[in-house]
């Protein structure tokens, strides 16, 4: 039995891997408690292409990753988690394939990687890049305006 402890690294990548075992939970859906205690999430930088990208802070986080996964079609049920790698004292890279669909239900999937800092035993900060930006804001450009032809109908 080895008396080594963890390194920094090591116990930060289990913090992020218990994080997103807990928002992606299935069956029974995302483990909200978990999530909580593992995060607290102070800033997320989102770059998705579309007009609403960048930088939230505080209770704009929320409103703001809704309306992205809102307008791409993110399946949050498909998300995979491919590789954790640590880097430095409060670093882990998340190497993640994300998919969804269009408005006509043609199905996207693409690589994504997430910068998740973690200071404390909490995700503080994360920072995700899709690989192809253009097409989500294609995407969610088109579904913008799909919402906004049903409410002027409604």
């Amino acid at each position: 039995m080895s008396s080594e402890r963890p390194t920094q690294a090591e116990l930060n990548k289990d913090v992020v891997r218990r994080f997103y075992e807990a928002v992606l939970r299935v069956p029974g859906g995302p483990d909200f408690a978990t999530a909580g205690e593992l995060a607290d999430e102070q800033e997320v930088e989102l770059n998705w292409g579309h007009p609403d990208s960048g930088v939230h802070r505080g209770a704009a986080i929320g409103p703001a990753r809704h309306r992205m996964h809102r307008l791409t079609g993110l399946d949050i049920t498909a998300i995979g988690i491919d590789e954790l790698i640590a880097e430095g004292p409060t670093r882990v890279v998340v190497v993640a394939t994300n998919s969804g669909t269009d408005v006509r239900g043609a199905r996207w999937t693409m690589s994504v990687l997430e910068l998740v800092d973690v200071v404390n035993g909490k995700i503080t900060r994360k920072r995700s890049f899709y690989q192809d930006t253009a097409l989500l804001r294609d995407i969610s450009l088109e579904r913008e305006a799909v919402f906004a032809q049903q409410a002027a109908q409604a």
